[in-house]
């Protein structure tokens, strides 16, 4: 990610000082940056230079009505700045700082096969004692290149288990 996604992702958990209000938003934030990315006739207003900022909030606001007014200001920001276009990134980076805030690691689990609910369960216990996290949420990807075994991500960190690399 970018400095300035990570730039912005930061300023608006800091903004955000109540933890519901920060989940909210991690979930808010998520949405609209998915209706930015497939919804082409939202996303072409957003990046016209030909309109006006204050119809481009306006949009947002009508169509965000509901949310948050700290959220709504920040995406209004986004798009005074011209920085709605790493509205994905931010929404990545908010992800990942809410997600260390309150405790929570996400994991990508890669295996040649399907795992059981046993199996997945035995590593998910395991990175949530090795981490003293809270919550432990999870992607389980197949890939037919590892032979056997499991590879674990968790940010940056990759946990090699695989036959290949032993």
């Amino acid at each position: 990610m970018s400095a300035i996604e990570r730039r912005y992702a930061v300023a608006l958990m800091d903004a955000l000082k109540v933890k519901d209000e920060q989940l909210k938003a991690d979930k808010d934030l998520a949405e609209f940056a998915y209706m930015f990315n497939n919804n082409l006739q939202f996303k072409k207003i957003l990046l016209d230079p030909r309109l006006e900022l204050r119809l481009k909030s306006d949009v947002v606001k009508e169509i965000f009505v509901d949310n948050n007014p700290m959220l709504v200001s920040f995406i209004s920001l986004l798009i005074d700045k011209n920085r709605i276009k790493y509205i994905d990134g931010i929404s990545k980076e908010y992800s990942e700082l809410a997600r260390n805030k309150n405790n929570e690691i996400k994991l990508k689990i890669i295996s040649a096969t399907g795992l059981t609910d046993d199996e997945i369960n035995g590593i998910t216990d395991k990175y949530k004692k090795v981490y003293n996290a809270a919550n432990v949420s999870y992607e389980q990807f197949i890939d037919e290149s590892v032979i056997g075994g499991v590879k674990v991500i968790i940010g940056n960190k990759v946990y090699d288990g695989t036959i290949k690399t032993q």
